[in-house]
């Protein structure tokens, strides 16, 4: 009798159980409920946070009697994910504010008050608090502010605010507008990069690609600025690549493709197009490479992947190849940090760049399958780099019958012996035939190598394979090269290797 009044209860209490909470449902309708509760829970928190960089935003004040009021726009800056916001009140009577318990002085003595404090990103809204010396005694007194963006924005009406300081690279542009930023690349169209939470503004022109940001499983084609993406840490943007893991010589590109994060989605001329579009690609980040197959940028604009085409190749300044690493930092949200790079590896070459020229010559090269030269064209950034590491390039002087858009050209063995052959440096270029081990191994290549006066006196050098990739490199070969031609330093070098 106990027992089956123990039942009783336990009955009744499941039922009860089960009317209030779902008690008794079956597995499958509890997680159609949870799927559709966490679906729902997405859809009302809106996400406010804001990629590093500087904006502006709409504020309004609530609040009060009223008669104080903020400027309508608030200076927002965001720094590794916080934002700050800065407001300026109508009165100079504020000489400090509560935002969640912390106290903020005033910052504008003799002026009107304003205020630098973190807020959750944009939009939100807050409760402050703001302390008056209007009256005969100091109050506090409750706000409410609210961040905004503005909702319709036509391209017409924006304002450029400012550019991107560029050094040396000629190859690009970014004009500010706000909280845009139009990117121009030389003969390859221009870009308006939109910030997340910000509009797409109405009435683009037919010319400009719209970029929203985060730009997220991006297709990295151009091998040569993997480099320059990786030292902003953008590689976790990207998703895709189209050289395989033994074809890097970027160590973090490398890993993450052992580890999966970065995969082969085929070859700039052959991409996987399905692969692309399932996994949510929507950018792709090409060469000049990409000319010679129009039909496959064609394609990929047809499925919604946007294309931007670098050229930091075709810059003729060296330190204009590495400063394009501050449009990587713009694209994924990096700049302060693509700035602070750019600026430390100029400082470290400055002084090099203010010495004479020791007027020693020196050739960069390689020896082909076929026994033919390949050389660096006269107005390349190999040969400036030569020369702002004191050298002379020894090929200045040597015209280009090749009247194409590459950077290198073939001499027959012949000629390159006549330009080079009292050459005072020698230095192999790795990259393409692979880097070499000795000096026998040059003259293995050709025996009229061994009347070379560099190889004579031992002054023969290789560049890595890895040369082409390592693009944040131009320093590290610029000091390099200037240690050899000025005999200062320890002959310890980071990026060339002297054979014996």
């Amino acid at each position: 009798m106990k027992s089956k009044k123990l039942t009783t209860i336990m009955l009744s209490f499941c039922i009860c159980l089960s009317i209030l909470t779902g008690c008794g449902s079956s597995p499958k309708n509890d997680q159609t409920q949870q799927k559709a509760t966490e679906t729902q829970m997405a859809e009302t928190e809106q996400d406010t946070s804001l990629e590093d960089g500087e904006y502006t935003a709409n504020v309004k004040l609530e609040g009060g009697s009223g008669r104080a009021s903020v400027d309508s726009e608030a200076k927002i800056k965001v720094t590794d994910g916080q934002a700050y916001a800065t407001i300026v009140w109508s009165s100079s009577h504020y000489d400090y504010m509560l935002v969640d318990g912390q106290k903020y002085e005033n910052e504008n003595e003799g002026g009107n008050s304003t205020f630098t404090f973190p807020i959750a990103g944009v939009p939100c809204q807050m409760d402050v608090v703001g302390d008056t010396t209007a009256m005969s005694v100091p109050h506090e007194i409750d706000y409410i502010l609210t961040f905004s963006f503005p909702e319709d924005v036509s391209f017409g009406d924006l304002k450029q605010t400012g550019r991107l300081e560029l050094v040396y690279a000629d190859q690009f542009q970014v004009d500010i507008y706000g909280n845009y930023k139009l990117i121009t690349i030389v003969d390859n169209g221009r870009f308006l990069l939109i910030p997340k939470g910000v509009p797409v503004p109405k009435d683009l022109p037919a010319d400009v690609i719209a970029l929203q940001q985060p730009l997220n499983h991006v297709y990295l084609v151009s091998s040569a600025v993997m480099d320059l993406v990786c030292q902003v840490d953008g590689l976790s943007h990207v998703t895709y690549t189209a050289l395989k893991a033994n074809d890097w010589y970027v160590q973090k590109a490398k890993e993450a493709m052992e580890d999966g994060t970065l995969v082969y989605a085929g070859k700039y001329s052959a991409p996987d197009y399905e692969q692309l579009l399932q996994g949510g690609c929507t950018f792709a980040i090409e060469n000049t490479m990409i000319t010679h197959n129009p039909e496959v940028k064609e394609k990929l604009e047809e499925l919604g992947i946007r294309v931007m085409v670098e050229r930091s190749s075709y810059e003729k300044h060296p330190l204009g190849r590495l400063e394009w690493i501050k449009l990587f930092g713009i694209l994924f949200g990096k700049q302060q940090q693509a700035d602070d790079y750019f600026n430390k590896q100029v400082k470290r070459v400055k002084p090099i760049m203010g010495k004479k020229s020791t007027g020693k010559k020196v050739a960069f090269f390689a020896v082909s399958s076929d026994g033919t030269i390949t050389v660096r064209k006269p107005n390349d950034y190999v040969s400036a780099m030569i020369g702002l590491a004191g050298g002379t390039y020894s090929l200045g002087n040597y015209t280009d019958e090749e009247k194409n858009a590459l950077s290198t050209m073939k001499m027959q063995m012949e000629d390159f012996y006549s330009a080079e052959i009292d050459a005072d440096v020698l230095i192999y270029n790795g990259t393409i035939e692979g880097e070499l081990t000795s000096i026998d191994e040059l003259v293995k290549k050709n025996s009229l190598f061994a009347d070379f006066q560099a190889v004579k006196s031992g002054q023969v050098y290789t560049t890595g394979s890895n040369f082409y990739q390592q693009s944040t490199g131009t320093c590290d070969f610029i000091e390099d090269l200037n240690q050899i031609l000025t005999g200062e330093g320890d002959g310890t070098y980071r990026f060339l290797k002297k054979l014996q």
